[in-house]
């Protein structure tokens, strides 16, 4: 099952809703189950690094199969570690921040789509999550 260019864009454009109700200007980036960028939508006068930060943190949800918010509590006690060894692995950049949900078709995560650009945080993962379409996640580990 491969995450495709319509459902990417369909992320996208709740998460830009949600983000607008919100009163946030963010990006937006999903990617697959590999972490290749599918579709990343920068809105206006969002900061010019939010897409890279984005993309960061979908790569990790992707990557861990979990929300990014799920991430920060089980990485917290060693986040050193990860900030120096998996943070930056050779091909992959990881942001271990809230703002990220695994897209979920299935049963089966098929990729994940990440927001950067509402301080605090939380609204990140409030936006991820509705652009996500508020899944289940199959606990795998």
């Amino acid at each position: 099952m491969a995450l495709t260019l319509d459902t990417a864009v369909k992320c996208i454009e709740r998460g830009v809703g949600k983000a607008r109700a919100l009163g946030f200007k963010v990006a937006i980036a999903v990617v697959d189950e590999g972490g290749h960028l599918v579709a990343c939508h920068r809105m206006d006068g969002a900061i010019w690094v939010a897409p890279e930060i984005a993309r960061g943190k979908a790569n990790a949800a992707a990557a861990f199969q979990a929300t990014t918010l799920d991430l920060e509590d089980r990485f917290a006690p060693q986040r050193s570690l990860f900030a120096s060894n998996v943070a930056s692995l050779p091909d992959y950049q990881f942001v271990f921040g809230k703002g990220a949900v695994p897209l979920v078709e299935n049963g089966v995560i098929v990729g994940a789509v990440g927001v950067s650009g509402a301080v605090p945080a939380d609204n990140d993962h409030a936006i991820a999550d509705e652009a996500a379409g508020r899944p289940v996640i199959p606990r795998s580990h």
